[in-house]
This record gives C-alpha cells, structure tokens and sequence, in this order.
C-alpha cells in the first residue's frame, strides 16, 4: 500500500479531479482507480484480463468506475473516448509495439497522461543512453510477456516520438522510473520579447498539399516568417487544434523566412484541423486549415476543401511574379521535382484550389493540379488562410502564391501563363518523360 501511495504521490496529479475524466491502463486490482475516484474523477479502468476484487470492491464502494477488459491494442477515442489524465503505470514494458502504444495512449490523452515503467539503467545511476533492450523470451524476470527495457532517457524520447510535448522526467529508483507527458505547450508569454512568426503555408511534405491520409505516416511542412535567428527545434511551438506537435527538422531557407516539418498529432480524425505555430518567446499570429481525408480520392476531388472557400467572388487576380521552385529563376527542365510558383494578388481573403483555374497560352494546355495557396500579405495587409486580417479591416488585395504541376503535352518553349486579368513569361528548356520534345526554346 505504501509503494503504491508513493507512486502515485511522485507525480503531479491534481489532489482535486472533480469533473475530469480519468483513464487507468492496466488497473489490476484497481487502487490507482478508486484512489483517483476517491479525488471526484469519473474514471474507465481498463485491463486485458479480469480482476474479481476490483469487480468485488466496485460493487461496494465504487459503482460509478466504469470497468472493461481490453487490451492496449483495443483502446482509441471511438472506443472508450478522450480522457483529461491518463496513468500508465507498469504496463508498456509488456507491449510488443511499446511506441504504437504510446501513440494510442497520447490520441486518448486530452492534458497529461503519467507514464511509469521498467528501465534497463543501472541500479546504482542513471545511464546516458538513449537505448532500449529486447527480450525475446523470458528473460526478464521470467515472464514471457515482459519484451522491452528502456533506459529513462529512451522512455522520454518514445513519449515526445509518440506525440507528448512537454516530457518530464519525474525519477529513476530501483529500475523503475516515472515521466509525466504533457498535450499541450505551456502558456504564451505574458509579455512577449519576439515578434509573433507569420505562418505561409502548412502542407503535406509528400504532396505538398493541404490533404493528408487517414492512417498514413505523412508529415507536416510549415513554411514562416520570423525575425528570430538561429531558430532551433526546442524553440518552436507547434499546435494543431490546440494540441502541441514537436518540431523534427528546422530549416532557415533565406532571410527571415524558416521551414519546420513535424508529425501530425497522434489520433488526429477525419475533417479540417488548424495548424499555427509560435516561438518559445513570441505569442500566436495567424493559422493555416488542413484536412484529414480517407484515401487519396477524397482528396483529388475537392470534397474537403475548407468549406467556406470553395466559391470566390471579386476581381480577377493580378499575377506579380512566377519563378521555378526549385531555384527561383523563370527557366525550366522538366524535372519531377519543378513546380511553377505563381504569385499574384487577390481582394478575396479565402481561396482553395478547387475555385482556381491557370492556363498557359491558349488555349489552356490542360488543368493544372495546384497546391493549395499560400496567401503571403502584402502592403502590411495579412489574411489568414481563414481570411482573418491581423491589422486594419480595409479592402485590399492580399498577397498568395501557388505551386502547380506541369500538365501532359507541354513542349520546350517560352510560353504565357494566363491567371485572371494578367499575363507572365517564362521558358522551357528541356524536358522529363512527362513533356513532349518541340522546337528549340529561347531564354527569355
């Protein structure tokens, strides 16, 4: 009894819970679940097997804790829902895919979940590696269900890899060790000493695009502005929908303007999710929409594009420039990897691929697969994707880009490319196994 009290003492679990739904994986005889009951929690109790004195003191004291027998495995927010804390005590030492598990307890975890295991570092000090044992069989402590020692650092690092922000690492005795995982980014600072990073675009890094795919390890690309530099990955404060993602890779691409890839939250549903982003010592500017669709036609369809930007009105745009994506110049190879970047100018606050057309001469050489735009702000005029301005609400046109593929047939040439009431130049020079060989081109 004292081992457990202790346990549960050595994290920072609210003493009051009333109102908040609480999960226990692994509940066992069910201590940790009446002890957070007993604290006004409303609290599920899972295990993958049956323990009668936890049914036995439920009936008795307890008949509010809602009890069921389910593996890890079996657990998501559509089969026993989101929770404010979860505890995971003693349990993913057992599991064959311990970051899966991770994943699955985070995308049930709306605030902290409190994670406590088995570590392989040594009795008598922490160890420095970041590593993790396998045990094939019953090598650890003779049960043939025990197949992962972590060290300390490792359980930390599976805890931020399976979507946690905040990790901290609460002890490490008698190798066991606690860690307390956080949903959320801490508070924007109150007096902030950094400007606040405008956000250009969120997009799929495989696609480049604003749809990603149900059930597809696919990752964030942010594109933004911010006066800070060097910037690093601890610095950056990603949120979608609220709930904090970790940076992977930061890149400064030119000036002030950055590039950060992450993952997408764990258990992140079906629908249009709000992607902005903040540094460790600015405050949130604007936000970007991205969609989560089932399977790639969903997508190529247009059936999940923001549903207030799927009809635009107002003049036609005005193109500013045009530039090859991969080295801004207006020459182009024909490579797979060559996008033809179009900026142009806009009065409409929200735009969607769908709603857009370019053609190049005429008449149009087929339909272009674009990206969705990337609205930049001009004249101190910023829109969000969403169309919110962050300064004066007067009419003005607004500042997008957008990247297209090359449709089929198109030759090795200068051409126009037409988009609303303007024209721009730019040559061809050679071509891919995707564009037909024509007459010698000019640099134009």
């Amino acid at each position: 009894m004292e081992a457990l009290e202790q346990r549960v003492a050595s994290f920072p679990i609210p003493t009051s819970l009333r109102g908040c739904r609480v999960l226990d994986v692994g509940a066992a005889s069910g201590w940790n679940a009446f002890a957070m009951a007993a604290r006004g929690a409303r609290v599920t109790a899972v295990d993958c097997v049956e323990f009668e004195e936890l049914g036995a003191l439920k009936a008795l004291i307890a008949p509010e804790i809602d009890y069921r027998i389910l593996d890890v495995d079996e657990l998501s927010p559509a089969s026993v829902g989101t929770f404010d804390y979860v505890l995971f005590f003693g349990v993913l030492y057992h599991l064959r895919h311990p970051l899966l598990s991770l994943e699955k307890i985070c995308a049930l975890t709306n605030e902290m979940a409190f994670v406590e295991s088995f570590v392989s570092d040594p009795v008598e000090c922490m160890s420095d590696a970041c590593s993790m044992e396998f045990y094939e069989n019953d090598d650890l402590g003779g049960q043939i269900d025990n197949w992962y020692g972590p060290t300390a650092k490792c359980l930390m690092a599976l805890c931020r890899s399976a979507g946690f922000v905040r990790v901290r690492l609460e002890y490490v005795a008698n190798r066991r060790a606690g860690v307390t995982c956080h949903r959320r980014w801490e508070p924007e600072p109150e007096t902030p000493s950094s400007d606040a990073p405008w956000l250009f675009s969120a997009v799929n890094n495989r696609t480049s695009d604003v749809y990603f795919h149900l059930g597809k390890d696919e990752y964030l690309c942010i594109y933004f502005r911010s006066p800070e530099a060097p910037l690093t990955r601890d610095q950056i404060r990603i949120e979608v929908d609220g709930y904090g993602v970790n940076a992977l890779a930061v890149h400064h691409r030119k000036t002030d303007e950055w590039q950060v890839n992450a993952r997408l939250p764990s258990g992140i549903a079906l629908g249009e999710h709000q992607v902005r982003l903040r540094t460790e010592t600015s405050r949130f500017n604007n936000s970007f929409r991205i969609s989560v669709v089932d399977g790639y036609a969903a997508a190529e369809s247009g059936a999940n594009a923001p549903s207030d930007a799927r009809t635009n009105a107002g003049p036609p745009p005005l193109i500013l420039g045009i530039e090859n994506s991969q080295d801004g110049s207006t020459v182009f190879h024909g490579y797979a990897t060559e996008r033809l970047s179009c900026r142009f100018a806009s009065v409409t606050a929200e735009l969607c691929r769908e709603a857009m057309e370019v053609s190049i001469d005429a008449p149009p050489a087929g339909r272009f697969v674009p990206d969705k735009p990337w609205q930049r702000g001009v004249g101190g005029e910023y829109y969000s994707a969403s169309g919110h301005k962050s300064r004066d609400a007067s009419p003005a046109p607004s500042d997008w880009q957008r990247r297209l593929e090359w449709p089929d047939g198109i030759r090795i040439q200068p051409y126009l490319i037409a988009h609303g009431r303007s024209t721009h130049l730019f040559c061809l020079i050679s071509f891919s196994a995707r564009v037909t060989p024509g007459p010698a081109a000019t640099h134009h």
